[in-house]
């Protein structure tokens, strides 16, 4: 039959003017969904929640129909960073956008403004604040938005509720714009966080659920609880692949944290990110990272959304994230490429000190589920991870720490510390146990045993760990008598000494 081989228009799209030689059928299937309030013979806009892996491409999904339908789309995204990295990418290929943000000049605003007018920027891209400000709401609903995008939209639940409150009007501005499609992407959402995102963006109404298999086959996960994280850190960066993510959670953790890697490691291949900074200097750190093979990144989660280097080989989660949405967000930086990379979370004592400080009972109990992640001592962790997503996978895993056989139960540091204690009960207080834990010679440390057992360690961290190992209960710092101060282990209590008779103290051999 003539014309039986003609392209699919969408396909012939894609593949013309983002260079993609196949869409995913779940990517057609969203596709096809907004295409469908247009002329489809559809009653009802159409609302759709896309819940697609790290790296499937979800912003072909709005950038493809943005170019087949007559009014504009518009793309809300959380951070400017992934603002300036969409409109970077469409303008690699020839497609022009408008960026509305705060700060903006008003010459910049009423040249933004007039591509999109004129019809020359079929994509609109913005953030929650600046699309709550009533004058750029006002002008996009002269401009009739077609298809309203929402990226990250696991922030509407997480970030709406605690320092983002602009979040909780994007509904608002759904019912304002009135556009004929709304998609809202994310990678990742538990059952309570997708409830949250539904009655937020659509107040109760219908929508489609379009749902791809959250696992990252060639994604290994691992957690190493430590007595000290600086210890750990500086270790995995030695031995892990590089380039390399390090996630804090908070700004001056980030650049405080970079300084000490940069001396650690001694090299200047260590740069910090994080939302506090001037747009220049985040310029040129993107810049640097995106080009380089051998950096390490210490970011807060500025970085950990969506921003598409792909070759990241591991990503070191130095602080617990608030939830598991959070976390697989910004694990799931590692592997874009699709090669094997890693995803570690360090886990110590602080975990329950983080916890107190969640004011709200559904954040904490985010938390609180990925600590208990944290500290599960049997069981695959990539299974625990979807079913935290409420998910499951029929496909065995392709990497744990626990399925390859080489997971960590105890604290890095505990047992070196502990077997020392119990070799050296009621010998040495803290300055002398770090010697010869560190293998520094001394007259009182020179043959002993245990020695040496940390001689891998920096002093401050071994000091960290053994404060750690105190506090754990694992051995204690007598407090009084005659072996005041020194360390023994919780299990053995210093005997008094036996009161001496008269008779004996008098004779003598």
């Amino acid at each position: 039959m003539e014309g039986a081989n003609l392209e699919d228009p969408v396909a012939a799209l894609a593949r013309e003017r983002f260079g993609v030689a196949y869409l995913f059928p779940y990517q057609r299937l969203v596709v096809a969904n907004v295409l469908d309030a247009f002329g489809g013979g559809e009653d009802e806009p159409t609302r759709q929640i896309v819940i697609l892996p790290t790296g499937f491409g979800k912003s072909l999904c709005f950038q493809v129909p943005s170019l087949m339908l007559s009014g504009p789309t518009l793309v809300v995204y959380p951070l400017l960073a992934l603002m300036e990295d969409q409109r970077r990418g469409l303008a690699a290929r020839g497609i022009a956008s408008s960026v509305f943000r705060g700060g903006m000049g008003a010459e910049e605003r009423r040249e933004a403004e007039a591509r999109v007018e004129s019809g020359e920027a079929k994509i609109v891209i913005t953030n929650p604040e600046s699309l709550a400000k009533g004058r750029l709401l006002d002008f996009l609903k002269r401009q009739r938005v077609s298809h309203l995008a929402i990226d990250e939209a696991h922030c509407v639940s997480e970030w709406g509720e605690t320092f983002r409150p602009s979040y909780l009007e994007l509904g608002r501005a759904i019912e304002e714009l009135a556009p004929e499609a709304v998609s809202a992407f994310t990678a990742t959402a538990s059952p309570t966080v997708l409830a949250a995102m539904a009655s937020i963006l659509f107040g109760g109404e219908g929508y489609r659920l379009v749902e791809g298999d959250p696992d990252r086959p060639n994604l290994s996960y691992a957690v190493l609880p430590t007595l000290s994280k600086l210890h750990s850190l500086e270790r995995l960066l030695r031995e892990e692949k590089r380039p390399a993510i390090v996630f804090c959670s908070s700004r001056k953790g980030a650049e405080i944290l970079a300084e000490s890697l940069r001396e650690r490691l001694a090299t200047e291949e260590v740069r910090f990110y994080h939302a506090g900074l001037e747009r220049p200097e985040k310029k040129r750190i993107e810049t640097w990272f995106f080009a380089s093979e051998t950096g390490i990144l210490a970011t807060t989660c500025a970085y950990g959304l969506g921003v598409d280097k792909r070759n990241i080989r591991t990503v070191i989660h130095y602080d617990i994230p608030p939830s598991i949405e959070a976390y697989l967000q910004e694990a799931g930086r590692a592997g874009r490429d699709g090669l094997p990379s890693r995803a570690i979370l360090l886990a110590d004592r602080d975990e329950e000190s983080s916890l107190a400080r969640e004011d709200k009972p559904e954040l904490r109990a985010r938390k609180k589920a990925l600590i208990e992640y944290a500290r599960a001592k049997n069981g695959c962790r990539r299974e625990a991870l979807l079913a935290l997503l409420g998910t499951k996978t029929e496909n065995p895993c392709s990497g744990c720490d626990r399925c390859d056989g080489n997971a960590r139960d105890g604290y890095e540091g505990l047992e070196e510390i502990s077997t020392f204690a119990q070799a050296n009960p009621r010998r040495f207080q803290r300055a002398e146990a770090i010697r010869a834990l560190r293998g520094e010679r001394s007259p009182r440390t020179a043959w002993i045993p245990g020695r040496g057992l940390m001689s891998g360690w920096r002093r401050e961290d071994a000091s960290a760990a053994l404060e750690a190992t105190i506090q754990l209960g694992a051995i204690r710092e007598l407090e009084r008598g005659p072996w005041k101060g020194r360390l023994t282990p919780p299990s053995r209590r210093p005997r008094r000494p036996r009161p001496v008779s008269p008779l004996k103290a008098w004779r003598r051999p």
